[in-house]
């Protein structure tokens, strides 16, 4: 009877550790779906001249939407499932929803930006370059190499929309100064999406 039962254990333990791949998989999928379709950039079909807009030493609020999303989803599997790791990848199920989350921010921020390219001007352009290093640095610990691949080309684009090239930390208009203020004005982001 031993040994039947210890078989019996194993098929039940590959059929529920299957399902469990299946339904994380898919819940993950949909995650990431979910908020790169919900990454929206309205401020580009703005003022491209910061004289214009007083507002335009706030944190962007496309980029807090977006970290925002990024430490729900944290908060909400650590109430959920805690600290513990998902068995087939030997991560915590925390972890691998963070970088779901984030890959699909920048997935979503990325073809924003390649949607309306062409309509950019080169201060919209330099000021999207500061935004994307800031999103890089802040994110690049969650980040697969596909899309740190896809965010680095769409920052290159940016860089050479805005007369940058591929050298961009510190040129520019707003130069350095453009990403402490972002690393100061997005602190609490960061904050939060440390582990």
């Amino acid at each position: 009877l031993t040994p039947n039962a210890e078989a019996t254990e194993e098929v039940l333990m590959e059929d529920v550790v299957g399902l469990e791949h299946a339904m994380f998989e898919e819940y993950v999928e949909n995650l990431r779906q979910g908020v790169a379709a919900s990454v929206k950039i309205g401020w580009m079909d703005v003022h491209a001249d910061p004289r214009d807009n007083p507002s335009s030493s706030a944190f962007p609020a496309y980029l807090s939407a977006s970290l925002l999303a990024i430490v729900r989803c944290r908060a909400q599997v650590e109430q959920t499932l805690g600290e513990k790791i998902r068995i087939a990848d030997g991560v915590p199920y925390q972890r691998l929803c963070m970088a779901t989350v984030a890959e699909g921010v920048v997935e979503g921020i990325c073809n924003e930006i390649l949607q309306r390219k062409t309509h950019l001007k080169v201060r919209q352009a330099d000021k999207i370059a500061n935004e994307l290093e800031f999103l890089s640095g802040t994110l690049k610990k969650f980040l697969g190499r596909e899309t740190k691949s896809q965010l680095e080309s769409t920052l290159k684009m940016m860089n050479a929309k805005a007369g940058r090239g591929d050298d961009y930390q510190g040129d520019g208009p707003d130069g350095l100064a453009a990403l402490e203020e972002l690393e100061r004005l997005g602190r609490v982001y960061v904050l939060c999406l440390g582990e």
